[in-house]
């Protein structure tokens, strides 16, 4: 029984069909032949009941995120690509040492647990790592350092979205990630903030009401009392 069938079993309580001999013998020689040094360490749920976090043994991505929304953005992503063949599948989204699956509400879990599964085990990659260098450096100053309460509403659109980022890296993200998702700002007209959930947050039912509004709260507490946020 492959692991992945254990962690089916263990949050469904339900097994997969049973495999014939050459099935096995097929999947094992695939198994043989793969030389990656990533492998699925666990898989753990996420508050979205239609989206699971697969966590690899090592970072996969380092200094940003990537998402892929449907096939035509995965093309030439040999996981993204093959993750998208499998019916039900509707986001990937991958952070750190993390990718979040996010499927359809018509298919259910055990139906395609394993073979996503699998297929991620089969074709993960190291998608690359931005000024890794920067890692032994002192922390650099951000925005927030010199920034005070009262100027915001005077800066302009760009210093208010810097500073909109800065609070989100520091304070909601993480939170986010934890779950298996994250929170990327579109833009701000006026006092509207517009934001796009990613990974489980896509489709999570509390994205837009608990989460969307303790991310509002957060904001205004921090930068003024007048913004709110809407997602997109």
């Amino acid at each position: 029984m492959s692991k992945f069938r254990n962690w089916l079993e263990e949050w469904f309580g339900i097994l997969g069909d049973e495999e014939s001999d050459k099935d096995l013998a097929t999947k094992k020689l695939s198994t043989s032949k793969q030389s990656s040094k990533f492998h699925v360490l666990r898989v753990q749920p996420t508050p979205n009941p239609n989206a699971f976090q697969f966590v690899i043994n090592l970072p996969i991505i380092e200094a940003t995120t990537k998402t892929f929304t449907n096939a035509d953005e995965a093309k030439g992503d040999r996981l993204a690509e093959t993750l998208f063949q499998i019916y039900g599948v509707e986001n990937i989204y991958l952070k750190e040492s993390f990718i979040t699956i996010t499927k359809s509400e018509t298919v259910g879990w055990h139906t395609i647990f394993e073979k996503v599964g699998e297929t991620i085990e089969e074709n993960i990659h190291y998608y690359g790592a931005a000024n890794l260098e920067k890692k032994t450096e002192d922390k650099p100053e951000t925005i927030l350092d010199k920034f005070h309460k009262e100027d915001f509403p005077n800066c302009d659109i760009k210093e208010k979205i810097l500073i909109i980022e800065a609070v989100l890296d520091q304070a909601i993200r993480p939170a986010l990630a934890n779950d298996g998702g994250g929170v990327e700002v579109l833009g701000i007209e006026k006092n509207v903030v517009n934001v796009h959930y990613q990974g489980a947050c896509g489709t999570c039912p509390s994205s837009t009401t608990g989460t969307l509004s303790y991310i509002e709260t957060f904001l205004k507490d921090t930068l003024h009392s007048d913004l709110k946020v809407v997602a997109k």
